[in-house]
This record gives C-alpha cells, sequence and structure tokens, in this order.
C-alpha cells in the first residue's frame, strides 16, 4: 500500500472522527423534540433532581426547612382522625393507573449532612402519596434520622411536575407498621383510597422512585399476608409480600389494585443466598422478600390515638478529657 494512501486513510478517520464527535455535541445540546400530538410523561431525573436542588437550597436560605430532629421531638402525643376518600370501584388499564398514580405521588427529596460534616447534600431519597389534604403517607424510616449516613436531615415533597412543598409536621406514627402520615402545607394532590383486605393471589401494581429513577411503575401480585415483629417490646405488624419490583428510593410508594386503591406501602427489601444461613442478609441473593406495610396499618394513623415517639439517635459520647502526661525532672 502507498504511502499516499496511508495519508488519505488517516484523513478520512480523523475526519470521521471529528464528525462523530460533532454529532454527540449536537446530540447533546439538541435533544430530540416531541411533537405536540405526544403527550407522553417523559421523565429526566436529572433535569428533575437537579431542578428540586436548587429550589431546596432557596428554602433552606429562607429558613423553610424543618430538622428531622424538631420534627421528631415535637410529634403530637394525640393523632386526629382524617377523613379518607371512598374506595374505588371503577378499574383502569394500565396508562390510566399509571396516569392517576403519579399525580398522587411525590418524591420525598433529601438534603442532609453526613456524620462528621456541616456539608449539605441533597438526593431524590424515597416515595410518599397524598391520602389527605396536604397529608402525605410514608415509610417511617423514611423520616428517621439514620446516625449512620446523617447527622441531621431536612425532608420535602417535589410533585410529578417539579413543585416543592416543605414537611413540615409529622403527624402520625407507627414503629410497629413503619409508617407514617406527614404534612406539607399548600400541597393539594389526588388523594388516594385506602383498601384493607388485599388477598394473597391479587394483582398489584407500584409507583416509586426506585434509586434514583423518579416514577416508575411496576407491577407483580401479592405473595403472602404476614405479621413481623420489629423488636420484642412491639406487637406484630400487618405485612403483606409482593412481587412487584422495586428498591432503595421506593421506600413509601403505593401499591395498589387496578382502581387505584393503596393496599399496601412499599416498606423493605430482603434478598437471601442459598449459601447464607437461615437469617443472614445480603444484598445479592437468589431469592427476594419484598415487604410492604399493609394498608390496615395506614388507616389506623388516620383514627384519633396516641402516637408513637420517633425515635432519634442516642449523641455520640464526647471523648474524656485527659491530663497531659507530665514527667519526673
Amino acid at each position: 500500500m502507498s504511502w499516499w494512501i496511508k495519508i488519505r486513510q488517516a484523513q478520512c478517520a480523523f475526519l470521521l472522527a471529528t464528525a462523530g464527535l460533532c454529532f454527540s455535541a449536537a446530540a447533546q445540546t439538541n435533544p430530540l423534540v416531541l411533537p405536540p400530538s405526544d403527550t407522553r410523561f417523559v421523565v429526566d431525573d436529572e433535569a428533575f433532581e437537579s431542578n428540586s436542588d436548587k429550589q431546596v437550597e432557596q428554602l433552606a436560605k429562607e429558613g423553610k426547612l424543618i430538622d428531622y430532629s424538631y420534627l421528631a421531638e415535637h410529634v403530637p402525643l394525640e393523632r386526629s382522625e382524617l377523613p379518607l376518600s371512598p374506595v374505588a370501584t371503577n378499574q383502569l388499564n394500565g396508562p390510566e393507573l399509571a396516569d392517576a398514580l403519579r399525580r398522587s405521588t411525590v418524591a420525598v427529596g433529601l438534603r442532609y449532612q453526613e456524620p462528621h460534616s456541616k456539608k449539605w447534600r441533597y438526593e431524590i431519597a424515597a416515595t410518599a402519596f397524598a391520602v389527605a389534604p396536604e397529608i402525605l403517607s410514608t415509610s417511617l424510616h423514611v423520616m428517621t434520622i439514620d446516625p449512620e449516613m446523617m447527622r441531621e436531615a431536612q425532608a420535602v415533597a417535589v410533585t410529578a411536575d417539579g413543585k416543592i412543598f416543605p414537611i413540615t409536621e409529622i403527624a402520625a406514627t407507627s414503629s410497629r407498621g413503619d409508617t407514617c402520615l406527614v404534612r406539607a402545607p399548600g400541597l393539594s394532590l389526588p388523594l388516594l383510597p385506602l383498601r384493607p383486605g388485599v388477598k394473597t393471589g391479587e394483582k398489584i401494581w407500584c409507583m416509586s422512585h426506585p434509586d434514583g429513577f423518579t416514577y416508575m411503575f411496576t407491577s407483580g401480585e401479592v405473595a403472602r399476608i404476614s405479621r413481623e415483629r420489629n423488636d420484642k417490646k412491639t406487637a406484630p405488624g400487618l405485612h403483606v409480600e409482593v412481587t412487584a419490583e422495586y428498591c432503595p428510593g421506593s421506600s413509601g410508594g403505593a401499591v395498589t389494585d387496578g382502581a387505584g386503591n393503596v393496599v399496601a406501602q412499599v416498606s423493605s427489601i430482603n434478598q437471601y443466598s442459598d449459601s447464607d444461613s437461615r437469617d443472614a442478609r445480603m444484598v445479592n441473593g437468589i431469592v427476594s422478600a419484598r415487604t410492604c406495610t399493609a394498608a390496615e396499618e395506614m388507616i389506623a394513623l388516620t383514627t384519633h390515638g396516641q402516637n408513637e415517639p420517633v425515635p432519634l439517635p442516642a449523641p455520640l459520647p464526647h471523648p474524656k478529657h485527659r491530663l497531659p502526661k507530665t514527667s519526673n525532672p
């Protein structure tokens, strides 16, 4: 092959590479524009989190965010009765149900400080849904300080259209059911009915934000109904295991029937390996149990009664003061 041909091939390769870079840059700066007739809800996770982050920082500067420690210390001793929406009977198809759940579901944005840092971070951390005016249901652990992850935190509700509402009160709590009702003043969303009595084998759907993938809609079945104790001091809570896919970030998400009635709420996921002992749990396993709080536990929080305290992490012990060592002259 002559030197001239080699030079031409090198020139062509350079031009193709340059064109590819230009096309890539153009693709990044000129996203595909969908026609007005396309009414689908298209998610942009990066923009959703970034836009909410900016709004949350502005609210923080204005002093409108409430610390988790304050919320925990000011849980009312007694909860008030809340009116619930009647159970729906009209069955919806998949797209209709996804739209209905999205309109009633928020992302829980978490602004927090790491255990040994005063710098604030932000992320889409969990899920919640509307059950009464300005009232959202979510998992109690979503509103609890995890000392391994944070020293302080503040939470906001982020709607599907990007509006931000600070969470200012934990209105009702149940550690047994790992569930709570929180208040977000000014929030007005369609309310989801709560339906007790779901049975094993029923088809269910879930709307949540697994690992920051906002407004993920999955389906499955009720695998079983169970009771489980968080500790020996509390009565066992009523749980619903499901086969619908979810992961961390889904906590607090609504699990519904085909009419949009909430039959359970995402609580936890346990995955087991055949090489583990019976009680060992690991992240990567071959069998998973997706455990949800039954609707009965949430319904109980809408009736008049006493609240359970929200646990606060014990303060880290201060190091003992030691006198400096002295040496003999």
